[in-house]
Parts: structure tokens; sequence; C-alpha cells
């Protein structure tokens, strides 16, 4: 990879990086702020709405982004013919939802999905209209204009209208408002950021999109699938008596995906992209993939670590402490955060390197373990449907990582290696704050926070006394930092004696 192409992708991966990392701890601090006014049995409610909604949405969209950004040549004829394609889709699929709303409802045997699914139904116009500006952002690797698009929308749609909302009782209402004004004010910045003048109205010069995201429309309702197919099991065979478990459950789930969305994100958006304008370069693809797998892990491991032994704090910090029963779910679910953010990493490659047949057969093999497990919960209890999430996503992971490696010409244990930095990292994370997990004599706050500072401090530590155990091959994350940090003592220590 070139010198050029590697400053445009660290520049991408910073922007993309503080764009996904704001939106998480934003929407943190909103779900924080509804905890305070919703019940279990209303978060039930909405895990069911927007993972139906999540569902029709895909089918909505027929692959049309993803086939934008993968496509390696690109008319200007196929552009405005996407758009075209994308809003009536997505008045289609809007009107369609409303319509069936008391189907869907009567199958869940809960009347208040009615409403609400009507409610939430007009975000598929909204995402119509964004979808090609938004992926033509992402094309061209302009994620400077996504996140200040974030920056602008989520403090008035979350911030004010989301809270307003619930603080006069809206419920359920709350949410769903939040999240329709944050879509227009979203698609708004994308059109003005995004330069797209759609001509007039034509749809045949899609078509050549379409093959691509038919599989990628079937990989993409899978992929969701893998995330929500548990709740949406339990909510089916859930009586509204139980409304509180369905919630208590949703927000375990909410906890254990929380970790993986700034991952996901990132590579379903500068993994995606970057690899998608090289795949016809499989040692630049295999420079990609390898260094995705091992920047994640070191950033994941230790982490997961963390969420482990402060998974009670974690609960109280971002949750409230009616849902501390959520605490040992967490705890099984967490076992499985690292290895769903691999997951993703194979997802960016599978879909650059159009293996999208193969990945859905995995996943829709995954999905039946899911379907399994959730069953086995709903008779034997919500730690059994956790264990067996785990044990589908171990399945999975192994499964990608062997197909993305034949592909790249590399061996499951070259892979594996690349989670070795991690490793170091997450000893070290364990060993220091373990004992102070164990402290009970503190406020929860404190101990959280301690336990925070002593691991970063101590992961800076040993990075400055032993940095060669935290670099694999050409991957050297202190190198990266080193970089943008303006002291000669760090750039001595942490810069390969080449590059100082």
């Amino acid at each position: 990879m070139s010198t050029t192409e590697e400053g445009r992708l660290a520049r991408s991966i910073s922007w993309q990086t503080l764009n996904v990392g704001f939106q998480v701890l934003f929407q943190l601090a909103f779900i924080k702020a509804l905890s305070i006014f919703l019940t279990e049995g209303e978060w039930g409610v909405i895990g069911i709405a927007l993972g139906i909604i999540g569902i029709i949405e895909i089918f909505a969209q027929l692959g049309v982004g993803p086939s934008l950004i993968q496509r390696k040549d690109l008319s200007q004829a196929q552009i405005s013919s996407a758009f075209w394609v994308s809003l009536v889709l997505g008045l289609l699929f809007g009107g369609a939802t409303y319509v069936t709303a008391p189907s869907i409802a009567n199958f869940y045997h809960r009347a208040e999905l009615i409403p609400l699914l009507r409610f939430i139904a007009l975000s598929f116009p909204l995402a119509g209209l964004a979808m090609v500006p938004r992926a033509i952002l992402i094309r061209r690797m302009d994620f400077r204009s996504l996140f200040w698009s974030s920056l602008i929308a989520m403090p008035i749609g979350n911030g004010v209208i989301g809270i307003v909302a619930a603080y006069n009782g809206w419920g359920v209402y709350a949410y769903a408002g939040a999240l329709l004004a944050q879509n227009a004010l979203l698609g708004l910045n994308y059109w003005m950021r995004s330069g797209l003048r759609p001509g007039r109205p034509a749809f045949m010069p899609a078509v050549p999109l379409f093959r691509y995201g038919a599989s990628s429309t079937v990989f993409n309702f899978l992929n969701y699938a893998a995330s929500r197919l548990d709740v949406l099991v339990l909510g089916r065979f859930m009586p509204e008596s139980r409304n509180a478990e369905q919630g208590i459950y949703d927000r375990s789930n909410y906890m254990m995906t929380l970790p993986i969305t700034l991952l996901g994100k990132l590579s379903d958006s500068v993994l995606f992209s970057s690899m998608s304008d090289v795949q016809d370069t499989r040692d630049r693809l295999r420079s990609i993939f390898m260094g995705g797998l091992y920047f994640t892990a070191v950033l994941v491991l230790p982490g997961v670590v963390l969420l482990e032994l402060f998974a009670e704090e974690f609960v109280l910090a971002l949750l409230d402490e009616k849902l501390l029963p959520t605490v040992p779910i967490v705890r099984i679910l967490y076992v499985a955060v690292f290895l769903r953010s691999w997951i993703k990493v194979c997802d960016a490659t599978v879909r650059a390197m159009d293996m999208i047949g193969t990945a859905s057969v995995i996943k829709a093999a995954f999905c039946i373990g899911l379907c399994i497990s959730a069953y086995l919960g709903y008779h034997r209890g919500f730690e059994v449907l956790a264990w067996g999430v785990v044990t589908s996503t171990c399945l999975q992971a192994v499964a990608m990582l062997i197909l993305c490696g034949r592909r790249l010409e590399l061996s499951l244990r070259t892979i594996l290696t690349s989670a070795g930095p991690g490793l170091w990292l997450a000893a070290v994370t364990f060993a220091l704050t373990a004992p102070l997990a164990m402290w009970m004599d503190v406020h929860w706050l404190l101990r959280l926070l301690t336990g925070l500072s002593i691991a970063l401090f101590g992961c800076l530590g040993w990075a400055w006394y032993f940095p060669g155990t935290l670099r694999h091959g050409p991957n050297d994350v202190l190198a990266q930092l080193a970089q943008r940090i303006p002291f000669d003592a760090v750039k001595e220590r942490w810069l390969p004696k080449r590059d100082h």
C-alpha cells in the first residue's frame, strides 16, 4: 500500500472513529436518560418493534447502498437511478409496514405494536432519501462529513426531542420520535454535503447494481438476524404478562452489542470502502484484513476483561439500578464480544470480495443456532439462552475466519497470531484490576473509574517498557500513536529505528 493510500486510510479511520465514538457516547447518554422514564416492559416492546423495522429496512434498501460503494466503475446515470429506486422502495415499504402493522402485532400478541410500528414506518421514506447521498460520502471516504452530520443531528434528535418527549410522558414514542428526527436531520446533512443532483426519474440504469445488491440484501438480513433473532423469537413466545422479562433480556443484549457498535460501524464503512477500492489486489486486501484483526484485538481484548470484571458497574452507569438483574446474563454474553468484533472484520472482507454466498450459509447456520438457543432459553432460563448465543458465535467466528483465510491464502494459525498483542494487554488489565473489582467497600462509580484509570495507565506502562510485544508484522499501533504525539521521547521509544 502506498504512503498516500496509507495516509488516506489513516485519516478515514480517524474521522470515522471520532464519528462513531461520538454516536456511541451520545446514544449511551440518551439511553441512560430514557431508562429513568421507561419501564422494563416498554423496553421489551421497543426491542421487538426496532427488530422488526430493522429487518424490513434491509429489504427496503435492496442492497443499493452497498452496491454503490462496492462497484468499481460507477456512472452518474446509475447514481441518479439508484436514488429514484431507493426513494420508491422507501415509500412502498413504509406503506406496506403501515398496512401490515395489525398482522405483525397479532403475531406477537401485542396490540400496542400497531400504532408504534405505524409511527416508525415513517423512517422508510426518510431512509430512501438519505441512502444514496450517504453511500456517496462513504465511497469517497469522506468520513469528516459523516462526523459533522452526526454532530448536528444527534444532539437535536436525541438530546432535545427525545428527552423532552420522554419527560412529558410519551413513553415508547419518545424513543421512536427521537429516531425519526435524528434520521431526518442526518439525511438533510448528507444531501448538503454529498452534492447529489439526481436527474429525471429513471430506473433502468440501476439494474446492474441489483445482482450484487440482491446477494448483499440476503447477507445483510442474515447478519442483522444474527444480532436480533434471539430477541424477536423470545418476543413471539413470551406472553404479555412477561414483558418485563423480555425487557431485561433485550437490555442484556443491548449491553453486549454496545462494544461491537464502534468497531462494527468502522468495519462496515472504512474497511468495506477501502477493501472495495483495492478488491483486485490480493496483497493489499490481505494487509488490510490482518491489520483489521490486529487493531481489533488490541482494542477489544482489554475491554472485554474490564466488561467482565465490572459488569455490574457498567449496568449501573449505562442503564439503571432496576436493570441489575441483567448482570448475570450480560457477563455470559460478554464472552462473545471479541469474536463478534472479528466477525465484523470478516463481514467487511466477504462483502468487498463478493464472497457473500458462502458467508450467507454460515450466517444462516448461526441464525438456526440462535433460534434453538431462544427456544431453550424460554423454557430453561435466559442464562441457557446466553450460553447458546456464545456457542453459536464461536462456531460462526471460526467458519468466517476460515472462509476469509482461504480466499486470502492465510492459514487459521497465521490469522490467530494477530490476537497476540491484544492478549498481552488483556493479561495486564486482568492482573491490575481483578483485585479492585472485589473491593466492595467503595461506591460503584469510584470503583469503575479507578479500574478504568488503572487499566489505562497499566497498559501504557506495559507499552512503554515492552513495545515489542505489541507489534505484529507490519502492524504497529504504537508507531501509529507516536506519529501523532509531539514528544521526541515517545517517538524514540515507539517508532521503528528506520522511521526516526
